[in-house]
């Protein structure tokens, strides 16, 4: 079964997480320190089969309710016949119909019991439920007709709005209480349909179906339930000697043994040392070459081999003899062994893995390199890991990015990253936004302009496409970290003799800006260019309100059109720098299907043709 999402109550700071979708491949949670990613980590591995009670730590301090969490499968057609063939039930065909349209989803409390959606639930014991109703409907019928008669109108009617245990035995007990009156019933015909009527309440109470389809479910299905594989940290150091009779208790070095491939016990039942040498080369090899993939910072290799009756686990520069015990490497470098050595013996599609904080011991290249890793493990086993980390998020896959956000309601996660957060919460992926764009734009072009944000560079860049026979295609577009840091981008651009001119928006700070450049810098007036004449106006206010709303907004629209699109975005602390990349990527996808008004095409139309005439083209 496959983690579509997963909701959190009342767990640490988590009063309400709200669903969690998962990506399609890794889950980010991003989020400031104390915000509860690790909580979230830790609730869905106490969703674990493996875990009893939910622990007591868990439980909120303010005892605002117990632990609930929920998580909901896509479950296939053959999985669904395999626990249905385990359970030895019958799901109907709209019972499997609800299944497929809302998925599977599974609520684990407190004291640790499993329970199914209630829908899902009622679906599967619907047919139970009808046939019983039947059964209690006859036992009712002739509980009345037989409470008409004298002889036994005094007797208490069984209770048939119980459970069925409650049924059963309350339907006994009338029927022992009305077994010593028939003899009170002279006429023969008459106590013999009495009695006859009381042996088909017997009947009826005993064809009643005590079993619940949907607990008999339940049992199979949580069997199904994947491994939640939990790392915090990864300081097991693997070790350079050990007696080859302890190697099978030692986790690192059970992970090394699975990830070659090396089987443990025939090294040790192996009594030819010559033997157990080849064998463990062998196996150095293969690990050699698939840990390199990843660990691009020297050339190192990882070495297995033995000692009399000791496993020697190394490390060796290439090309070179001298082996080095891995505490004797970097704490980057030991931790990226334990990392890697741990996930690729743990995935599995079997498992779901989370990871909090991976990679705090690693520099930046080194980061890149958990990421690729993780994405390799993905392929087979869902991953979920938290970061703070720029390096770990890749700005092409901002839809991987959940938000932990925090406020006087606790812990909930967002799904979509350009809602609701703050600028901390929101650092390491604008930084990783920013990043990705270093490499990817160059200050050496023959026409170079100076931006005041990121979030201008992608606006102006899907522009770009949108506009007809636009003159700007080959202008450099260089986005700076604010208004502010245009002034220093430009001096750098004198000071490399090259032609630049400056877009700026026409609120308080661009005048400052531009004042700051005609005087400071003597740029000419032709170089500094408001995004429009329109006093307060900044890129964004350049689409229609309409358009706005429909290709830049998601969820949250502006409903008055009095209020330029740049105050909307401040007032509602939405992050334009992720609604820019969004439309950017769209457009980039598909241009066709963004169908901009001509007031919008007009303006960029008319700040394209400043900047052009800036650089002298007609």
């Amino acid at each position: 079964m496959k983690l579509l999402k997963f909701r959190i109550q009342y767990y640490k700071s988590i009063k309400d997480s709200g669903w969690c979708w998962l990506a399609s491949d890794l889950t980010m949670l991003a989020g400031k320190n104390e915000s509860g990613k690790s909580a979230i980590l830790e609730a869905l591995r106490d969703f674990d089969t493996n875990v009893g009670e939910i622990p007591g730590s868990a439980f909120p301090l303010d005892e605002s309710g117990e632990p609930t969490i929920e998580l909901c499968f896509e479950i296939d057609k053959s999985t669904l016949d395999e626990i249905a063939k385990e359970a030895n039930i019958t799901i109907d065909k709209p019972t499997r119909e609800l299944i497929a349209k809302d998925n599977l989803t599974i609520l684990k409390d407190a004291d640790g019991r499993y329970d199914l959606e209630q829908k899902i639930s009622e679906a599967l014991d619907k047919q139970r439920n009808e046939a019983n109703q039947q059964h209690i409907n006859k036992i009712q019928s002739i509980v009345e007709k037989l409470k008409k008669i004298e002889q036994l109108s005094n007797i208490a009617e069984p209770k048939l709005d119980g459970n069925i245990e409650e049924i059963q035995q309350t339907a006994a007990q009338f029927i022992a209480q009305a077994n010593p009156q028939l003899s009170a019933i002279t006429d023969e015909t008459k106590r013999q349909e009495v009695s006859e009527s009381l042996t088909a309440i017997k009947e009826e109470w005993e064809s009643l179906q005590k079993e619940s389809p949907s607990n008999k479910f339940l049992d199979e299905a949580t069997t199904y339930i994947p491994n939640f594989i939990f790392f915090s940290d990864f300081l097991d150091i693997l070790p350079f000697e050990l007696p080859l009779s302890e190697a099978k208790n030692h986790k690192t070095v059970q992970d090394f043994a699975k990830v070659a491939a090396l089987d443990l016990d025939k090294v040790i039942k192996t009594d030819d040392i010559q033997r157990r040498k080849i064998i463990l080369n062998k196996h150095s090899a293969t690990i050699t070459g698939d840990f390199m993939d990843y660990w691009g910072q020297n050339e190192i290799e990882l070495v297995a081999d033995s000692n009399g009756e000791n496993l020697v686990l190394g490390v060796k520069e290439a090309g070179k003899t001298m082996i080095f015990k891995a505490e004797q490497r970097s704490k980057g470098f030991q931790w990226f062994l334990s990392f890697y050595l741990r996930l690729n013996a743990e995935k599995d599609e079997t498992n779901i893995i989370l990871i909090d904080e991976p990679g705090l011991y690693l520099h930046a290249k080194a980061q890149k390199d958990v990421l690729k890793i993780l994405e390799d493990v993905s392929t087979e086993t869902q991953v979920i890991f938290s970061t703070h980390s720029p390096y770990l998020i890749d700005p092409d896959r901002l839809d991987r990015v959940r938000l932990i956000l925090k406020d006087d309601d606790g812990t909930r996660i967002e799904n979509k990253i350009h809602k609701g957060a703050d600028n901390e919460t929101l650092t390491p992926i604008i930084t990783a936004i920013g990043l990705d764009l270093t490499r990817s734009f160059s200050v050496a072009g023959k026409q170079n302009v100076l931006l005041e944000g990121i979030s201008d560079y992608y606006f102006l860049q899907a522009l770009k496409e949108c506009v007809p026979k636009s003159k700007v295609h080959q202008a450099n577009l260089t986005p700076c970290t604010g208004a502010q840091k245009v002034p220093q981008m430009a001096s750098f651009l004198i000071g490399l003799d090259l032609e630049f001119l400056a877009v700026l928006d026409n609120d308080n700070e661009g005048k400052r800006i531009a004042k700051e450049l005609f005087e400071k810098l003597s740029l000419e007036d032709t170089k500094i260019i408001p995004v429009s004449d329109k006093d307060g106006y900044s890129v964004e206010d350049l689409f229609s309100h309409d358009d706005f709303n429909s290709f830049i907004l998601d969820d949250v629209k502006n409903e008055d059109a009095t209020i330029p699109n740049s105050k909307f975005l401040k007032d509602k602390k939405l992050d334009k720098v992720l609604l820019a990349k969004k439309f950017f990527e769209e457009v980039k996808k598909n241009k066709a299907g963004v169908s901009l008004s001509s007031e919008t095409i007009n303006a960029f139309k008319e700040l394209f043709e400043k900047i052009s005439a800036g650089f002298g083209s007609p």
